[in-house]
């Protein structure tokens, strides 16, 4: 394995229903967040919801997973195309040679090419572009090297990641039966990217959200902002008792999942009201801002950092494209950032 000198922090496990077990690892330096990966064992197979962003990651995952089963993964089932749920999937590709790697149809097309090319510049100048002046840095500051080895090690793992992409797609509806287990994979609208899945266990009433949600922000860049409302509105319509979001510490009400609609509802309301007096989206983010403030503290505690988050994440990245939304021009493109 590529940087296998190089320990990055093994996952913090929680079980948050009987055989249901979410592993969170930590960030790598200051370049990349890496997402939350879930086991749901059956008594004959294993199914992983996201596969993590780096194959050190989804190997660290898989060494916790055996020590808890010795079942086979017979699926891994990718939510979205952001390349922190899926460059790890070879680990069990590798480990598992009958494994099935599961994705809604349109996750499947942006992974053969779109999310690629997307990453492409990442990797290739801006990351390393950045280590180098971090290396400069490092040469007279001994503190940084730390920093410095964490952020080599992750581009070196995304430059090296073999990437596998779905071998089973769907549209809406999906039920896979592993081990006396039914697990619900499901895809409403176009929402945060234009093919995201989430999982609902029905028998343990819980739902595991990918990108739909995140504690405690959301990242609303590149959305679907009315089809992301309506796909929460559906989860919220099922019986969870545990919410697992795509980044995160698990959810044990909907306090969080509700405060992401309101705002959503407010920043619709108010780019439909603005663009129709001729502002322009960052002016109606702006003019957004005093009544987003109460949900923005409900989900961020009044956090200096986490408020500059919601600010950037949610409420600007989110506006800009309900304006691209009232224009008609949504596709299933990548959006780039919004310009300062």
């Amino acid at each position: 394995m590529h940087g296998a000198a190089h320990v990055h922090a093994a996952p913090e496990r929680f079980e948050v229903a009987p055989g249901v077990h979410l592993f969170i690892t930590p960030p790598y330096g200051d370049v990349g967040l890496d997402g939350n990966s879930i086991a749901i064992i059956g008594d004959d197979g294993v199914v992983v919801f996201d596969s993590n962003g780096t194959p050190a990651a989804s190997a660290a995952v898989l060494q916790e997973i055996r020590k808890l089963t010795t079942a086979p993964v017979r699926y891994v089932v990718n939510s979205h195309w952001h390349w922190d749920h899926w460059y790890g999937t070879e680990t069990y590709t590798n480990a598992f040679p009958g494994v099935h790697v599961v994705a809604h149809e349109k996750t499947r097309e942006m992974m053969l090419g779109p999310a690629i090319d997307f990453n492409r510049p990442g990797i290739e100048t801006q990351l390393p572009d950045y280590i180098a002046a971090l290396a400069k840095r490092a040469a007279s500051d001994p503190k940084l090297e730390p920093l410095l080895q964490d952020d080599r090690f992750f581009l070196d793992q995304k430059t090296h990641a073999a990437l596998v992409t779905p071998d089973v797609t769907y549209a809406s509806e999906l039920n896979l039966y592993v081990g006396g287990r039914e697990i619900q994979v499901r895809h409403y609208e176009r929402a945060v990217t234009p093919g995201d899945s989430f999982i609902y266990l029905p028998k343990d009433r819980v739902l595991l959200t990918g990108d739909l949600l995140v504690n405690p922000v959301a990242f609303a860049l590149s959305c679907y902002p009315s089809g992301w409302l309506k796909t929460l509105e559906q989860m919220d319509a099922l019986e969870a008792s545990v919410i697992v979001p795509g980044h995160g510490a698990p959810l044990h009400d909907k306090t969080l999942l509700h405060a992401h609609m309101e705002a959503m509802r407010i920043l619709l309301e108010a780019g439909r009201s603005a663009k129709a007096r001729g502002l322009d989206p960052d002016q109606a983010r702006d003019e957004a801002l005093p009544r987003l403030r109460d949900v923005m503290v409900r989900m961020t505690g009044d956090d200096p950092r986490r408020n500059q988050e919601f600010k950037t994440y949610l409420a600007d990245w989110y506006m800009h494209r309900v304006y691209d939304e009232l224009n008609g021009t949504l596709t299933d493109a990548i959006a780039p950032i919004p310009a300062k």
